[in-house]
């Protein structure tokens, strides 16, 4: 009998230890910021890492303390799931909350984190947060003062608006419904006056509303609408029929030149081409022009391709038929120009070579940068002259006219981008409006001290904000 009753003291404390072993709190809960907060404004997001031992995670406090008051910015409980607790290891906990409402005073704070788990413990753990780090809380956005006037732009066209902003500003830029047109600083002797190029793209109505919008690190973000007469615009309707010569001749060398998949089906191989690729391509110029020199290189008014005539213009909606049945739809982005076979093609203007390579539905192509933001595209091209770094100068031959990529016969492809949004040549033809739109604001204030001009670097952008949003 005492036997029997010294195994079963043994294994009730083996398995008493066994229970407490596994309630036990052997480490207090890690918690951890995946990306460091130094400032919040109104709505910054936090993301914060909470780790603990098996048991799992009972709650989750955040809170903020600032100006002796402690304002609570999430509280999250976690329900047991078994004996043992909510099995909860591992939570990311996101944090969004908005301030103002809480009347959290701007200046310093301190950011808390509290976390408890289902563990025992010995003793009763202190009341003290996991995580504390000094932030800077900021709700008022940057000051934005417009200096331009009233904006008059035609649909496809573009302008250029002068701002000054307060010094808070770290992004700030012209936002035309899902595009985003980044502003220039240090272009005048004035720190506080920026511009930014800006345009309305032909895939949006007259009715669109630009704002200028700046944001400070903290998020907060000032916005106003700009003074715009936007002109609209018909852009013009063309009708192209395919037929199978077309086809043979250009879907296998497109496909060979690009690297893609031979079509068992010539007509599905050109609607891939025709589509896909012509996406693709429109991303990859959008990257080539993301990053420009903050100078303008260009000296007057563009130069229209010599002693050629104009196959198609801007924006032509096209509707492609094969066999008398429409099979496709796209926009033509940019000018078609003819001349004699294998014609030089001259710079527009003075530049830097950007890109001088195949280019898909664009083939031999050259793109220039104009500075800030200003670029030319050459596409179709027989041969290439030139090399990415050259610096360039109006009238400079470029390569040669041709049939390359998806061109049905010898011709100039010619494209006018702000950072890889196409805009009407047009304009940039026309040595009035460059005067009137661009050089007069371009010449409102001191400029800055001019610094001897580097190599082009296309990966080191001087523009605030690189990448306009499509």
């Amino acid at each position: 009998m005492r036997a029997v009753l010294v195994f079963l003291s043994a294994v009730f404390l083996l398995a008493a230890g066994t229970f407490w072993w596994l309630k036990f709190e052997h480490h207090a809960p890690q918690v951890s910021l995946p990306v460091a907060v130094e400032v919040l404004g109104r709505k910054t997001p936090i993301d914060i890492d909470v780790h603990t031992d098996a048991p799992g995670l009972r709650a989750v406090t955040v809170r903020l303390q600032a100006g002796g008051v402690n304002f609570e910015l999430l509280n999250e409980t976690y329900p047991a799931s078994s004996w043992r607790g909510s099995g909860l290891a591992e939570k990311r906990v996101h944090v969004e909350t908005d301030l103002l409402p809480l009347k959290v005073p701007e200046g310093p704070a301190t950011l808390e984190v509290f976390a408890e788990s289902y563990a025992w413990h010995v003793l009763p753990p202190a009341h003290a947060p996991r995580l504390s780090r000094p932030v800077t809380v900021r709700l008022t956005p940057p000051k934005v003062e417009l200096l331009t006037t009233q904006h008059n732009i035609r649909l496809g066209g573009m302008d250029v608006a002068v701002f000054r902003q307060s010094p808070e500003a770290v992004r700030s830029g012209i936002e035309v419904d899902k595009y985003f047109f980044p502003a220039v600083t240090g272009y005048f002797a004035d720190p506080a006056i920026a511009l930014a190029f800006f345009a309305i793209p032909q895939d949006l109505t007259a009715d669109v509303r630009p704002r200028l919008i700046a944001s400070d690190a903290a998020g907060n973000q000032r916005a106003i609408y700009l003074p715009c007469n936007i002109k609209p615009r018909r852009f013009a309707e063309r009708t192209l029929a395919l037929d199978d010569d077309f086809l043979t001749r250009k879907v296998p060398e497109i496909e060979h030149d690009n690297g893609l998949p031979i079509a068992a089906d010539l007509l599905k191989g050109y609607l891939f081409i025709n589509g896909d690729l012509r996406r693709q391509n429109e991303a990859r110029i959008r990257e080539l022009t993301a990053n420009s020199v903050s100078e303008p290189l260009w000296d007057g008014a563009f130069q229209r391709q010599p002693n050629a005539a104009p196959l198609s213009s801007f924006a032509d909606r096209r509707t492609y038929t094969y066999h008398g049945e429409v099979i496709d739809q796209q926009t033509h982005l940019g000018y078609d120009l003819a001349s004699l076979k294998l014609s030089p093609v001259a710079a527009a203007q003075n530049g830097i070579v950007v890109y001088a390579d195949n280019l898909g539905i664009y083939g031999n192509s050259v793109i220039l940068d104009h500075g800030i933001g200003i670029f030319t595209l050459y596409g179709h091209l027989s041969s290439i002259a030139v090399q990415p770094g050259e610096h360039v100068k109006t009238g400079q031959t470029l390569g040669q006219t041709g049939e390359s990529g998806l061109a049905g016969g010898d011709h100039l492809h010619f494209s006018v981008m702000l950072r890889g949004v196409h805009v009407d040549p047009v304009e940039w033809w026309d040595p009035h409006w460059l005067h009137d739109r661009v050089t007069a604001k371009l010449t409102m204030f001191p400029r800055a001290a001019a610094a001897s001009a580097p190599e082009h670097d296309h990966e080191q952008a001087r523009p605030s904000d690189a990448t306009p949003p499509r």
